[in-house]
């Protein structure tokens, strides 16, 4: 896959600084490095959506592929992620209603809580949520009875899915590829599995980031990382295990920092997935030429950092950029706080070493976002921005930041770079 260095060329003295939905300018004393800086991007237009739809990935077409069907369910992002499909999903619908099917839709929320009903509303639109409000369905992990079973992988994970898969021929998944901090890329697949799998499938799942016999993150559970990734192989292993008797129609789409849509890759639920990830890769993958002493890093604001368990993975992806025990100044501001008691109550143990040994014996899924948060908070000297006060911040590692400007004296001349939307970008 393609590496970007185009974008590590630049620097600046005057910053932005998005933080959920405020922005911070400041003025620093000497110009920063400025890394995965919005680039002059070409968004897709309509032709281009509807080349998408038609032209795809070791596949029919949209059209065809509803044109066969019976029973068509469409799984859909939550309110934490961005996918685009206000430009495309009212026509898609549309397609379905020309062909007299009947249509579902789900909210992939894996371990998530549920979407609201205004958030159903912000995705969808008025007029969709007002026309299908009906046929929307909610996820519930833990609900194991609302679960099909399929059987077992190769690495001892049960399958258990919403039985309202069970209950379509054709599947269409909608969400944007990202890179994802444990399970390589986000999008395709993942809505499927974990995204409207039961907990006890999602524990399993997820429990293999960890290396239990090294006492470690496991080093190829990683973003960026497709073909050696032990997370990733097992939902794959899952999916085949589970469609027998249905189709998939994956919709895999590239946003820019702002979620604008750059472009859209459909078809295959596997291979249009990997060309999804090529072609974000290309553009937001970056090798930069050095480390740095001092790092300004924001999430890119709402909805990328709505709670810590979102936020942290903007501080992993900039990680590689800083050098060990580097000063980072982490804008994040959590307005739905931790995200969830799992991870939140984690922080009571004192240290990475004492979580990983607890992770090994009862394994949680965001116990293990803690966990990796808090192997961060030991490598560096983070202070954080957020709505979060400065006990909050101390349990997960942090050092509270009161004020933007309060970090300016504390920055390096010649040693800081300033990174405005880290969850977008992969570095290293």
């Amino acid at each position: 896959m393609k590496d970007s260095n185009a974008q590590c060329q630049k620097s600046a003295d005057k910053l932005n600084i998005l933080c959920g939905q405020s922005t911070y300018e400041l003025q620093t004393d000497f110009p920063v490095d400025l890394l995965g800086a919005s680039g002059d991007y070409a968004l897709l237009d309509d032709e281009g959506i509807q080349g998408a739809l038609d032209e795809c990935v070791y596949s029919e077409s949209y059209s065809d592929c509803v044109e066969r069907a019976e029973k068509i369910l469409f799984i859909l992002p939550d309110i934490t992620r961005k996918s685009g499909l206000e430009r495309f999903f009212p026509s898609m619908l549309a397609e379905a209603e020309k062909h007299g099917k009947a249509v579902s839709i789900i909210f992939a929320v894996g371990t998530h809580r549920a979407v609201t009903e205004d958030e159903k509303k912000k995705i969808l639109g008025d007029a969709i949520y007002s026309k299908y409000k009906d046929r929307l369905f909610d996820h519930d992990c833990e609900d194991l009875t609302a679960h099909a079973f399929y059987g077992i992988t190769k690495s001892k994970t049960p399958v258990f899915i919403n039985k309202i898969y069970l209950e379509h021929d054709l599947i269409v998944s909608i969400g944007s590829v990202s890179h994802h901090y444990f399970a390589g890329y986000g999008g395709g697949r993942k809505l499927i599995f974990p995204g409207i799998a039961a907990k006890k499938s999602i524990l399993r799942n997820h429990m293999l980031a960890l290396d239990a016999s090294g006492g470690r993150r496991h080093p190829l559970a990683k973003a960026g990382e497709l073909n050696h990734n032990p997370v990733h192989r097992d939902i794959v292993d899952a999916l085949m295990i589970s469609r027998s008797g249905r189709n998939f129609f994956s919709v895999n789409t590239v946003l820019d920092e702002e979620g604008r849509l750059l472009d859209m890759v459909c078809g295959d639920l596997f291979m249009a997935h990997h060309k999804a990830c090529e072609v974000l890769d290309s553009r937001f993958r970056i090798t930069p030429a050095r480390k740095y002493r001092s790092l300004i890093v924001s999430c890119g604001g709402f909805p990328k950092d709505i709670n810590m368990v979102q936020a942290q993975k903007s501080l992993d992806r900039a990680a590689p950029v800083a050098e060990e025990g580097a000063d980072i100044f982490f804008f994040a501001e959590c307005a739905d706080g931790s995200g969830n008691s799992f991870f939140r109550d984690f922080f009571d143990l004192p240290s990475s070493k004492a979580m990983l040994e607890s992770l090994l014996t009862d394994y949680q899924i965001n116990r293990q976002t803690a966990y990796n948060l808090r192997t961060l908070t030991e490598r560096f000297n983070v202070y954080l921005y957020s709505s979060f006060s400065e006990a909050e911040c101390a349990r997960m590692g942090f050092k509270k930041l009161h004020s933007p400007s309060d970090m300016l004296p504390l920055l390096r001349q010649g040693e800081t770079a300033f990174i405005p939307s880290a969850y977008s970008f992969l570095f290293g």
